[in-house]
């Protein structure tokens, strides 16, 4: 599992993306230099960054995220088109981007070169607790052994306490109790569900990068309350 993913400048401010990426893909992740709130006229900025930093041309599907296990199959549109009430995203189409919005939660990336197949879950805490991850991989025809997964910028367990009845429904393997409250690590939980499904270690790329610990690069909800802004996890082909 790797880590590198550097900082770069693009028209929508300074955006965060993986050193290792298949050619003919793109993935990114927006900065607090970026409100997050979405648009036409943001789908073509975005659209715009895709074309210039990665060569692509594609359109953005983002969704209407409501913290379940809820999938949606996005086909190819002309222009920005938001699926109702789910959080994961697939298509095996090329010229599509697909958005997920974080401002804690993990965005989970999934490029499949082989099959011609990206996928963008959002895995908060409710999501994680009801397997959205393995439940997106079950549904969708992707080869775990040749597929990448990418885990983006995401409230980390050193930030991540939550009270009894929420760390009651992880696993004891993935809650620290050393803490006056538990704290669930979300991350390890969602790598030991892609090996479990056949992702080689050396294809998993976690950022390491924790968005509340990290207050001058991403918007965090735990550290600026329902008035901060949203993270965009971008990935496109």
């Amino acid at each position: 599992m790797a880590h590198t993913f550097a900082v770069e400048e693009s028209a929508l401010g300074r955006i965060v993306v993986p050193a290792v990426l298949h050619e003919g893909f793109a993935l990114f992740y927006t900065t607090l230099d970026f409100h997050g709130r979405l648009d036409d006229a943001i789908g073509r900025q975005i659209a715009g960054v895709i074309r210039d930093h990665f060569a692509i041309e594609a359109t953005l599907a983002t969704c209407t995220q409501v913290h379940g296990v809820a999938m949606r199959k996005v086909p190819r549109s002309a222009s920005w088109r938001e699926s109702d009430t789910c959080d994961a995203l697939w298509s095996d189409e090329k010229s599509v981007a697909l958005g997920i919005k974080v401002a804690d939660c993990l965005p989970v990336s999934i490029i499949d070169p082989a099959r011609g197949l990206i996928a963008n879950i959002h895995s908060g805490w409710r999501g994680a607790a009801h397997g959205i991850t393995g439940l997106t991989l079950n549904a969708i025809p992707q080869s775990g052994e040749r597929a990448y997964a990418y885990l983006g910028p995401s409230i980390r367990v050193c930030c991540f306490e939550v009270g009894k009845e929420v760390a009651a429904q992880f696993d004891a393997r993935y809650v620290d109790r050393s803490h006056a409250k538990p704290h669930v690590d979300l991350v390890t939980m969602t790598v030991d569900d892609l090996r479990n499904r056949g992702f080689a270690p050396a294809r998993i790329f976690d950022s390491g990068l924790c968005t509340r610990c990290d207050g001058s690069l991403f918007h965090s909800f735990r550290r600026d309350g329902k008035g901060g802004g949203r993270n965009l996890a971008i990935v496109a082909q």
